[in-house]
C-alpha cells in the first residue's frame, strides 16, 4: 500500500501545480504546505527545493531557505538561477564572502546577465570596492539600458567618490526611466547643485515645480538646493509656492525665512521665521535663527530669551566650556567670584568682553575665559582680573557664557554700550607702530596725507564669506582718492593683495608684520580711519572707541541691525550698507564719497585750527 495518496505522477504534477499558484499569488502559507507534501515523496524534486527555499524567504525564515537551495543544488550544480539565489541568501545573512563566491559561479555558468552583474556590483559596494562596483554595474546596464537600480547606484557612489559630473548623468538617466520618482528628483538637484552642468539644473528644478507643485517635500528640496547655490530669490519664489500647497508647512517657513534674511529683507522673514519657530519649538536651530531675526529687528527682550536655544545645537554644546560652578541666572553678584566664559568667534567674544567690566562695576571680581587671541586684550581691561585661555580651577560663585549675560542683566537698546571704550592698546606696541607708520607718512608722495586702516576680507571658511569680503580690485575707486595714504592691516591668505599695488597707489602692507591683535590695535591708534569689511576688527576698533566705518553686507549679521548707519554697540562705529545681495559697487562709491567730505572737512578743521 502507497504511503501517500499523492504518489502518482499526475497527482504529483497537480500538487505542484497548485503549490505554484499559491506561491505567485503570494499565499506563502499555502504555497509551503502543498511544497511538503510533494518534498516528502519527491525529496530531490529541483523545482519544488528551489520554490520552497523562495517560499521560506517570505516567510522570513532564513535558515530553511538556505537548506531548501542547498539541497536543489546538490541536485541541479549546473543552475545558475540556484547560484544567485544562494548569493542573495548569503548577502541576507551578512555573508558577503558567500554571496561574491555564488555570484561569480552563477556568472560563469550563465554568462552575461544583468541581474547578476547588479546584485554583485550591490556586494562590491557593500564592502567597499566601488571601482569593481562600478565595473559591474555599468555592464548590468549594457546588458539592460533600463535597470534603474544600476543607474541610480552608480550616481551614488560617484557622488561619494566626487566624481559630481559623472553623478549627475546617472542621476539624469535615474529620472528619466522612471520620471514619477520624487526621491530620485531630489537626490539628482543635490548633486547637480554641485556640479557645472547649471543648464541641467535650472531644467530639472523647473520640471520638479512643475510634475510636483502639490508635493512639498519635493518643493522644500527645491528650495534648499537654491539656497545652497545662493539664489535666493528664486529659493524665496520655491517656497511660497510651497506654502500655496501647505502654508503651516514649518521646514519651508524656514527655509522662507532663511532666504528672505540673507537677501536683508529681515522685517519681511520675520512672521516666516516665527511661524517656523512656534510649530518646531523644540528644534534648537529653528529657535536659534528665530532669535537672530528679532535681535536684529531690536526686539531684545525675547530675542536673547530665544537665543539660549544656541547652547543646545549639539555641534555648538560639545565644543564650549561648560564650567562645574553654579551658572549665573541674573542673581546679584556684589562680593561674588565670577567667571565670563567666552564663545563663538574672535569678534563675538571682543563684543561681548564690555560685559566683564558691567559685571565689576556691580560688585564681582572677574575673571575670563577666552581663545588665545583675545587674552592679551582682556588683560588690558579695567575690571578684570586674570585672563585664561584653559579652564581655571577656581572656585568661582558663578559663571556665564557671554551671550547669555544680556538675558540675565536684562539688556535693551537704550542700556547699550553699556561701557565705552573697554580695550585699551599696549603703549610700547603704539609707540613702536606710530613710529613706523609715521616714518612712512613723512616721506614723499604720502607726506602730510590722512593715514586709513583698510580690510577687505574675512574668514574664508563661513558659506557667506562670499558675500561678506569684497573682491580686492574694487577698492581701486577709493585707493585712488589724493590725499589718503592707506594702510593694509589685512591678515590671512589675502595679507600681501596690496604688495602689486604699491606703484599704482599710496598703500601700505602692514599684515605679514602684525603677529596679534595688540598689533593690530596699537596700528589703529596711530591712524585716523579704519575702513573694514564685517570683521573681528571692526570689533576691535569700536570696542576702543576708534573710528570705524563698516561695510556690510545685505545679509546683515544681527548685531548691525537694520537701516541705521550707527550700531548702539559702537558709537564710534559708521556702517555702509549693501543694497542688494553681492553687490558692492554702489557702497564703494558711497564711501568714495564720504571719504571726499570727510578728507574736505578734516582739511578745513587743519586750515582753521
Amino acid at each position: 500500500m502507497r504511503s501517500l495518496m499523492y504518489d502518482d505522477e499526475m497527482h504529483i504534477d497537480a500538487l505542484v501545480a497548485r503549490a505554484d499558484m499559491h506561491f505567485s499569488s503570494l499565499r506563502m502559507t499555502e504555497a509551503a504546505a502543498c511544497y511538503r507534501m510533494v518534498l516528502a515523496v519527491r525529496p530531490f524534486n529541483e523545482h519544488v527545493l528551489h520554490r520552497m527555499g523562495l517560499t521560506c524567504v517570505h516567510l522570513n525564515d532564513l535558515d530553511q531557505a538556505r537548506a531548501y537551495i542547498d539541497g536543489a543544488l546538490q541536485v541541479a550544480p549546473h543552475r545558475a538561477d540556484l547560484w544567485e539565489h544562494a548569493g542573495l541568501l548569503a548577502a541576507l545573512n551578512s555573508q558577503f564572502g558567500s554571496a561574491e563566491t555564488y555570484y561569480l559561479r552563477a556568472l560563469g555558468l550563465a554568462g552575461d546577465s544583468a541581474s547578476l552583474h547588479r546584485n554583485l556590483a550591490d556586494r562590491l559596494r557593500q564592502s567597499g570596492r566601488f571601482g569593481e562596483a562600478i565595473m559591474h554595474y555599468e555592464k548590468s546596464l549594457e546588458i539592460e539600458p533600463g535597470l534603474r537600480h544600476a543607474s541610480r547606484a552608480l550616481a551614488g557612489i560617484n557622488a561619494e567618490l566626487g566624481n559630481v559630473d559623472k553623478a549627475v548623468v546617472y542621476w539624469m538617466r535615474t529620472w528619466l526611466l522612471q520620471p514619477a520618482a520624487s526621491k530620485d528628483d531630489l537626490d539628482s538637484i543635490v548633486a547637480i547643485t554641485d556640479s557645472s552642468h547649471v543648464a541641467t539644473l535650472d531644467k530639472t528644478i523647473r520640471e520638479i515645480r512643475t510634475r510636483f507643485s502639490d508635493d512639498t517635500a519635493a518643493i522644500n528640496a527645491v528650495v534648499y538646493v537654491l539656497i545652497k547655490s545662493h539664489r535666493y530669490e528664486e529659493a524665496f519664489a520655491a517656497a511660497q509656492q510651497g506654502l500655496a500647497v501647505d502654508q503651516y508647512d514649518a521646514v519651508l517657513c524656514q527655509n522662507a525665512a532663511w532666504a528672505l534674511r540673507t537677501l536683508g529683507r529681515v522685517a519681511e522673514c520675520r512672521a516666516y521665521s516665527q511661524k517656523a519657530a512656534l510649530a518646531l519649538p523644540d528644534n534648537p536651530v529653528v529657535q536659534y535663527r528665530y532669535s537672530g531675526v528679532l535681535l536684529c529687528l531690536g526686539e531684545f527682550e525675547e530675542g536673547w530669551r530665544r537665543h539660549k536655544s544656541f547652547y543646545e545645537i549639539p555641534e555648538n554644546r560639545v565644543v564650549m566650556a561648560w564650567p562645574d560652578f553654579p551658572e549665573w541666572k541674573g542673581e546679584s553678584v556684589s562680593g561674588c567670584q565670577f567667571l565670563l566664559v567666552g564663545e563663538q568667534g574672535l569678534g563675538d567674544q571682543i563684543q561681548f568682553l564690555r560685559f566683564a567690566q558691567w559685571l565689576y562695576l556691580r560688585g564681582a571680581t572677574v575673571d575670563v575665559l577666552v581663545d588665545t587671541p583675545i587674552a592679551a586684550l582682556a588683560t588690558s581691561m579695567s575690571g578684570v582680573r586674570h585672563v585664561f585661555t584653559a579652564m581655571p580651577p577656581g572656585p568661582y560663585d558663578y559663571w556665564c557664557h557671554m551671550f547669555s549675560v544680556p538675558e540675565h542683566m536684562k539688556l535693551d537698546l537704550p542700556m547699550l554700550p553699556v561701557v565705552m571704550p573697554y580695550l585699551a592698546p599696549n603703549p610700547t606696541k603704539v609707540r613702536y607702530w606710530q613710529a613706523s607708520i609715521e616714518a612712512v607718512s613723512a616721506r614723499g608722495a604720502s607726506a602730510g596725507k590722512r593715514r586709513i586702516g583698510i580690510v577687505w576680507a574675512g574668514d574664508p571658511r563661513p558659506a557667506l564669506d562670499r558675500f561678506r569680503s569684497i573682491q580686492f580690485d574694487k577698492l581701486n575707486a577709493v585707493f585712488a582718492l589724493p590725499d589718503i595714504t592707506w594702510f593694509s592691516v589685512q591678515k590671512g591668505a589675502k595679507e600681501r593683495e596690496t604688495e602689486g599695488l604699491a606703484r599704482q597707489f599710496d598703500v601700505h602692507t602692514l599684515g605679514p608684520g602684525i603677529c596679534d591683535f595688540t598689533d593690530t590695535l596699537a596700528i589703529l591708534h596711530a591712524l585716523d580711519l579704519l575702513i573694514t569689511v564685517d570683521t573681528s576688527v571692526a570689533h576691535l576698533a569700536g570696542a576702543a572707541g576708534l573710528p570705524v566705518w563698516v561695510l556690510v553686507p545685505a545679509y546683515t549679521d544681527w548685531r548691525w541691525m537694520t537701516e541705521r548707519k550707527d550700531t548702539p554697540w559702537y558709537p564710534s562705529m559708521r556702517l555702509f550698507r549693501q543694497r542688494n545681495l553681492g553687490e558692492w559697487d554702489t557702497v564703494i562709491e558711497e564711501v568714495r564719497n564720504a571719504l571726499q567730505e570727510w578728507c574736505a572737512v578734516r582739511s578745513d578743521a587743519t586750515m582753521n585750527s
